[in-house]
């Protein structure tokens, strides 16, 4: 299977040349000039960053219409798909599960996870300015979590002197969306005011065909189900204030507050719901030193809580708090002409509280630390070659002191860049790993114990892309391989009746590959396409291993009344088989059908700034046959309709 991906790469590679040879010299390069901060810690030209990161626009989610950010993100990236575990979304990024990807927001940690994912609905589509994702380990910066990448969102600022903004959508699987914004750029700095209220009822997907599992070689067939997907309703508010204390100091604050609700639409749900809190401060100073020294100061607190709520009793009662919160401090200099420097240290503190800490019920709290140095610095050797190198130490309060390293460089010849390094990667075992005890009722009932005795995950990481660029085309390729050693996961006891948390011996072998193509024929079209593979050993199954996403644009003029913008899009996921045996060692397999859903997207300006919004989800009416965690969750064809205003 590697072979056949090598074969595949270099293929690939003659290929961008025929089509470098065939382009004209006149051609101009596509632009590749927005600003990002995640891969290096510094603000760089995308174009001039020796470590390949994805990036996406406040543009690109504005034609995209999704009704919220994990499926904007499954939409548009091939190798980003979700699966839903209890009914709880599941990141998969090219291989690594959720508690293997760091999600920030303007660079900040986010507390809170149910089943190691964060809450994907605290993150407001509308309040996004770009998204910045890095595949493969990074903690060299960013330290555990970051062992399979990182996807930095970062939040707009005001831009006028007055500017604001209000949006609603309605679909017609009896979902409410809302956004309003109000912002102002002042000579003393700047405040930007975002709110969103969201609102989706319950409903119910049944089996059309009764699941098959195949039990040493023989089908066998159970009954039809039915699989409730939970309704929901969520707000939030998001100030950002802006100060510029001086010509060469500036302060940016952004408290945040956050409910959730969720309605698991079962007749239980009359008395029992599950309530979520999210409340946030964090804080940052640019100090510009000199012109080519720069100091930053920040820190961030935030707590996640969640509550038991009795909607007959109207009361509530708390079953988990997490609690973190970050000090830290970084130096950038401009070393001469070709050469830079960052340097930092940060204080990490997690806090837990939950029920499921003791066996007996009752409230439990542990925590950690961790204290970090780090430093990366940029050599420009040439006008083609560009050199970073990077070195972090982070001395955990359980687990000691732990190094990691990398190494990236960026060669570019005519309208190709080569990027390629090798980084190492760690992740910390969570408090929820270390100290769960708890039964779990569901499912026959079995109990869940955490381990003391784990270790930290250690990986290697390898990765390799080429990048083509044309007045007309673009072409990405990367590919990445991953070693972990020591990987945390479950492992029943020989009673079969408690699962605990234990490091896996031996290596786990992660190679993925992604290739993604945009073409721009001419100023009102653009046709994207990407194709993402990923294999695992040791693996119990490849959670649908081959992914394809295609989109095509149709935007005459952006800005002209009446004229109606179209995108069309969709994503096919493989099939896969889910490998598993049962109490008595039988073997035991299910097989998921691959699939495909597309979206047609209608826009158009209005007078009195406003734009009109229309939508097709599911455009030819998937429904999967068996409900599963493996298998998509929508409901079939849905039509959106909405409206926006914009100053």
């Amino acid at each position: 299977m590697r072979k056949i991906f090598i074969t595949a790469f270099i293929s690939l590679f003659y290929s961008l040349s025929t089509l470098a040879q065939n382009d004209k010299k006149e051609d101009e390069p596509i632009k590749l000039n927005e600003i990002i901060v995640t891969a290096t810690r510094a603000q760089k030209n995308l174009k001039n960053v020796p470590i390949t990161v994805q990036v996406v626009t406040a543009e690109d989610i504005r034609k995209s219409q999704a009704t919220d950010f994990q499926s904007f993100l499954e939409t548009e990236f091939a190798g980003i798909n979700f699966t839903y575990d209890g009914g709880m979304p599941n990141i998969n990024m090219m291989g690594f599960g959720g508690k293997y990807v760091l999600f920030l927001m303007d660079g900040e940690r986010m507390a809170g996870e149910t089943f190691d994912n964060i809450d994907y609905n605290r993150i407001d589509l509308d309040n996004i300015e770009r998204i910045e994702i890095i595949k493969g380990a990074s903690s060299s910066l960013y330290g555990s979590n970051a062992l399979g990448g990182v996807i930095n969102i970062i939040t707009k600022n005001a831009k006028k002197p007055f500017e604001g903004n209000a949006s609603y959508q309605y679909e017609s699987i009896k979902s409410h969306k809302a956004n309003v914004g109000v912002g102002s750029k002042q000579k003393w700095g700047s405040i930007r005011l975002t709110s969103f209220y969201n609102f989706r009822e319950p409903y119910v997907l049944e089996d059309s065909e009764p699941l098959t599992v195949y039990k040493n070689g023989t089908a066998v067939t159970s009954e039809k189900g039915e699989l409730n997907i939970a309704g929901f309703t969520t707000y939030g508010v998001t100030p950002k204030l802006t100060f510029n204390l001086s010509p060469k100091i500036d302060l940016v604050l952004t408290p945040n507050y956050y409910f959730s609700e969720r309605n698991q639409g079962t007749e239980s749900s009359r008395k029992l719901r599950d309530r979520y809190y999210n409340y946030t401060l964090s804080a940052k100073s640019n100090i510009a030193l000199t012109e080519s020294k720069k100091l930053s100061l920040s820190g961030a607190f935030d707590r996640y809580d969640k509550f038991n709520y009795f909607p007959l009793l109207k009361e509530k009662e708390k079953n988990y708090e997490n609690t973190i919160w970050r000090a830290g401090m970084q130096y950038n200099q401009s070393l001469w002409e070709k050469h830079s420097l960052v340097a930092g240290a940060e204080i990490f503190s997690d806090e837990l509280l939950s029920f499921r800490f003791d066996n007996t019920g009752t409230e439990a709290k542990e925590n950690a630390q961790n204290y970090t140095a780090f430093t990366q610095q940029e050599w420009t050797l040439s006008s083609a070659f560009t050199l970073v190198t990077g070195a972090r130490i982070d001395y955990h309060s359980l687990f000691k002191e732990h190094f990691t390293y990398r190494l990236s460089g960026m060669f570019k010849v005519e309208q190709f860049t080569f990027r390629g390094g090798f980084s190492t990667g760690f992740r910390s075992p969570t408090l929820k790993e270390l100290y769960t005890n708890w039964f779990h009722p569901w499912g026959g009932g079995f109990q869940i114990m955490g381990n003391k005795d784990l270790k930290p995950e250690t990986s290697n990481n390898l990765n390799l892309s080429v990048d083509f660029d044309s007045k007309k085309l673009n072409i990405t390729a990367m590919t990445q391989l991953s070693s972990v050693r020591d990987k945390i996961a479950f492992r029943w006891t020989a009673a079969s009746d408690t699962i605990r948390y234990v490091n896996f011996n031996g290596n786990t072998e992660i190679v993925s590959s992604e290739i993604s193509a945009t073409y721009h024929p001419t100023k009102a079209f653009r046709f994207k396409g990407s194709y993402a593979y990923y294999y695992i050993s040791n693996s119990t199954g490849e959670n649908r291993p081959h992914t394809f996403t295609v989109k095509a644009e149709y935007i005459p003029k952006r800005d002209a009344l009446y004229i109606p913008n179209v995108v069309l899009s969709g994503k096919y996921v493989s099939a896969t088989r889910i490998h598993d045996t049962d109490s008595n060692n039988n073997e035991l397999y299910t097989y998921y059908e691959p699939y495909s859903i597309w979206h047609l997207q209608l826009f158009s300006k209005l007078p009195y700034h406003l734009t009109f919004t229309a939508g097709i989800d599911n455009l030819f009416d998937y429904v999967t046959k068996t409900t599963s965690f493996y298998s998509s969750i929508s409901p079939g064809r849905t039509y959106l309709i909405g409206l926006k205003w914009t100053y």
